[in-house]
């Protein structure tokens, strides 16, 4: 006896101070001997019997749930029931389920002595649990929510004399209790209760009755926790676990709910309603796959629920399992040569339809049809529809003659769906025969129903009549894009592009902030609508209208894009800008706009984003026109840094090219400061294409700006015996030369005078004694001092009158015509004559002087 008591556990959680509760000591004594007693028994008879074979496992479900748990010794279950959020009996932690399990139980006589402070005595033990210990026990037999990993094999059926019956005195208490209840003494029945679930845990009907008293007082989270102790202890009870998955769905806790549903089909696996309701938690979940195994199941323990069979079919069909949905409802058709259930066939040919087996569909209508009976209208209608498929039109018709206007509010979908039928198999002159007959339908008087009849009058060529049901359409469907797009495009057919600006234009009291918005859904922040305003501003030459839509939205997508970007990024409003066609035209009307309304910097910012972040995906002719676009703006803008990348670019396409040079190096000449991009790239093209001239003439002319005349001599003297012929090249070499001699570092100036002369006597030679090279010597005489020889070479260019020639274009330059107003650009004979005035007048030959400038200069 006094082994079995030390052995046993105390209860660590029996109240104090309880009117209603029997003496403690002698509850523990009773407990006790009446356990030892019932272990002895149940020994001995099962010495004598042989062991029976162990329990198979339980067939698996989808949702697990937890083990039913068992209460050790000395735990008050009560205590298990707290307020915790989920509603559900489960231990706080790990520790807390080990400490009270492997507590060691005092002494009989040490009981007597403390008698009810069982607090103290359970901190006390708590406290001679080691740490090392507890980490043992959580590893070896507990697993995350506190119940046991290892499973102790079952013996099948129950040993002879193992079944107890209840004591007397718990049944006497359970009694009490429910007189309690009955006569709404909820606090008295709680008292009793408690008591014998301390007195015997392992009682479901104490934690049933636990259940209703708290759901009778307004507690229905408690009472659903007792409850659930009540099913765990009895899990073959389905009543139990209905109840608690009807609870747990009015919670919306659908895991807790799908786990007491799975209880429950365990406990009772015939009961097809349980598997539809699982069936439609599935469905309800989205999970299709399952729900239509889940259906199939209810059909096949109720053979009689057609319609589960057909919501399998349904949901077999959403998953794309569609020979699985038509296999099992051509199975059930076979296995029914009585009669054919209508609806079945209706779903059937439904599916077949959808998977364009017309004939198939048609081949099981007219099978249905058994006796001569008439078919459903449904079916008719079905049959119809194949037969337009198929090509058959006049039958078809003898199929629909069943819909009529005067029944046409009886039928609406199916007068819908022949419509829709017809249309979309283009016979849109018969879709309009039956779509009219909707609009009495106060159901169907919606835009979506003049969009339908806008439709077919836009396909048959009727623009009149479509422009119409459009506008009606747009009275309840204001924001449908597509239908706004459409009749736009119908009233520029029209010619009446005022109104289609007007019907894509956004409201007058709309906010502009909301077309930057994200969250914004409105029609008119649509880019589909803005591309469609911005094609009809183009094609109407109104480009500031045109710029003012147009720009920001290319704008906003190429600053999106970026060059190593290999998807389109979905927060830019042109997500395929870099792909698509459409958009590079657009592109190129914006910068040509900007460029007619002289934006010029706007322009050159779209020009360089598009060429970084698009330019592999640009054709070779958009790319070219870019380039050129970007070169024009460059030399018109007020700061060409912009446009030297399109310059650059086109020379590194055509580097033999003298006009695309003659474009770069108008460009460079405008900048204000040196720019190291300049002086890196012509570096670079002359390490590259030695024989090209163009760039060493770049070179020179930029030393010759710098006063660096050595520098500049030199690079055009490397000119000249690439180009010795070339006027140019002896132009510049000739004066390079004597701007050197000019210098006070030289020493042999006369001989670079005179080299410099021969040079220019070459370009005279070459030129067959131009006005322009004569011209140029004389400068150079008078430069050097040699007044004499300038006023012969003046006194030459004077004789001459030089006819005017076209002044050189660049590609895409307007020229000014301004500067082709008055006569004579290009005869030089004004400047001579001013130069020889000069030398007449330091002479002192002032009366020859005026002479000059009055013959030439006045005029």
């Amino acid at each position: 006896m006094e082994v079995i008591n030390q052995n046993k556990e105390d209860n660590p959680m029996a109240e104090e101070g309880n009117d209603n509760a029997i003496d403690h000591n002698e509850d523990t004594c009773y407990g006790v001997e009446d356990e030892r007693e019932e272990q002895n028994s149940s020994e001995n008879e099962g010495e004598e019997e042989e062991e029976e074979e162990k329990e198979e496992e339980a067939e698996e479900e989808d949702t697990e749930c937890e083990n039913p748990f068992e209460f050790e010794n000395g735990i008050n279950p009560l205590d298990l029931i707290g307020n915790s959020d989920s509603g559900l009996p489960c231990y706080q932690t790990i520790k807390d389920y080990v400490v009270l399990c492997n507590k060691k139980r005092k002494p009989l006589e040490q009981c007597h002595r403390e008698g009810t402070s069982s607090k103290k005595a359970r901190e006390e033990d708590i406290a001679e649990v080691s740490s090392a210990e507890m980490t043992e026990i959580e590893l070896m037999n507990f697993d995350q929510c506190g119940r046991s990993k290892k499973k102790v094999p079952r013996k099948r059926g129950r040993r002879k004399g193992s079944k107890k019956k209840l004591d007397e005195r718990l049944s006497r208490m359970l009694g009490d209790a429910n007189l309690h209840y009955a006569n709404r003494r909820y606090d008295m029945a709680i008292t009793v209760l408690h008591e014998v679930v301390r007195l015997k845990p392992t009682l479901p009907e104490s934690y049933h009755i636990l259940g209703l008293v708290h759901n009778a007082i307004g507690d229905y989270k408690k009472g659903m926790s007792f409850y659930k102790i009540a099913a765990r202890l009895t899990p073959k009870d389905s009543s139990l676990w209905k109840m608690l998955f009807a609870w747990y769905i009015e919670q919306g806790d659908i895991g807790e709910a799908s786990c007491c549903l799975s209880e429950a089909i365990k406990a009772d696996p015939k009961d097809s309603t349980l598997r539809s309701y699982r069936a439609m938690l599935y469905a309800e979940l989205q999970d299709f796959q399952k729900a239509a195994v889940a259906y199939e199941q209810v059909y096949q323990l109720c053979c009689e629920n057609v319609d589960a069979l057909k919501e399998a079919a349904k949901f077999y069909q959403k998953c794309g399992q569609v020979e699985r949905s038509v296999c099992i409802l051509e199975d059930y058709l076979k296995n029914q040569p009585d009669g054919v259930n209508a609806s079945v066939v209706d779903l059937l040919g439904a599916i077949l339809m959808e998977i364009n087996a017309h004939d198939k569909a048609l081949q099981y209508i007219e099978l249905s049809q058994v006796d001569g009976k008439e078919l459903p209208l449904t079916l008719k209608v079905k049959a119809g529809i194949c037969h337009v498929h198929l090509g058959n039109m006049e039958k078809a018709q003898v199929f629909f003659n069943d819909l009529k206007p005067e029944n046409a509010n009886k039928h609406v979908e199916l007068i819908t769906e022949v419509a829709d039928s017809l249309m979309g198999l283009g016979h849109y002159n018969s879709a309009l025969n039956y779509f009219p007959m909707l609009k009495g339908n106060s159901k169907n008087e919606n835009g979506l129903l003049y969009l339908k009849i806008a439709r077919c009058y836009q396909f048959l060529g009727e623009r009149l009549q479509a422009i119409l049901s459009f506008s009606k359409a747009l009275e309840t469907l204001q924001d449908d894009v597509e239908a706004r797009i459409a009749l736009a495009s119908l009233l520029v057919e029209e010619g009446k592009e005022n109104d289609a600006i007007s019907l894509l234009s956004p409201p007058k009291d709309s906010d502009p902030g909301e077309a930057h918005s994200e969250k914004s859904n409105r029609w008119w922040v649509d880019v589909r609508i803005k591309l469609k305003l911005c094609n009809i501003f183009h094609s109407r030459g109104m480009f500031n209208d045109f710029v003012g839509v147009s720009f920001p939205l290319v704008h906003e997508s190429l600053h999106v894009v970026t060059p190593r970007q290999k998807k389109p990024n979905t927060d830019s409003p042109l997500c395929n800008l870099h792909k698509d066609e459409e958009y590079h035209q657009l592109i190129i009307d914006l910068c040509n706009a900007l460029a007619s309304l002289q934006r010029y910097r706007e322009a050159l910012e779209i020009i360089n984003l598009t060429l970084r972040s698009a330019h592999t995906s640009l054709s070779a002719e958009n790319n070219e026109k870019l380039r050129s676009l970007g070169t024009q703006m460059a030399y018109n803008t007020t700061n060409p840094r912009h446009g030297f990348h399109c310059v650059k670019c086109i020379v590194q396409q055509h580097p033999q090219n003298v006009a695309a040079w003659n474009c770069y190096y108008k460009v460079i000449s405008r900048l204000e400061n040196r720019d190291t991009r300049h002086d890196k790239f012509v570096r670079a093209m002359q390490g590259k294409f030695v024989d090209c001239v163009p760039p060493i003439l770049i070179s020179a002319h930029q030393f010759t700006l710098c006063s660096h005349h050595q520098d500049a001599a030199r690079k055009y003297l490397e000119a000249y015996k690439l180009l010795p012929e070339n006027p140019l090249v002896n132009l510049c070499v000739g004066t390079a030369l004597i701007n050197l001699a000019l210098g006070f570092r030289l020493q042999n100036k006369h001989q670079c005078v005179g080299q410099g002369l021969a040079f220019l006597c070459n370009n005279l030679r070459i030129c067959q004694n131009s006005q322009e090279s004569l011209y140029n010597i004389a400068r150079a005489y008078h430069h050097v001092g040699l007044v004499t020889l300038a006023a012969k070479y003046y006194e030459k260019v004077i004789a001459i009158r030089e006819r005017d020639c076209p002044i050189p274009k660049l590609p895409n330059e307007n020229i000014d015509v301004i500067e082709n107003h008055k006569p004579g650009y290009c005869d030089l004979r004004r400047e001579a004559a001013y130069n020889l005035h000069l030398i007449y007048k330091r002479s002192g030959a002032r009366d020859l002087a005026r002479q000059v400038l009055k013959d030439y200069c006045s005029f």
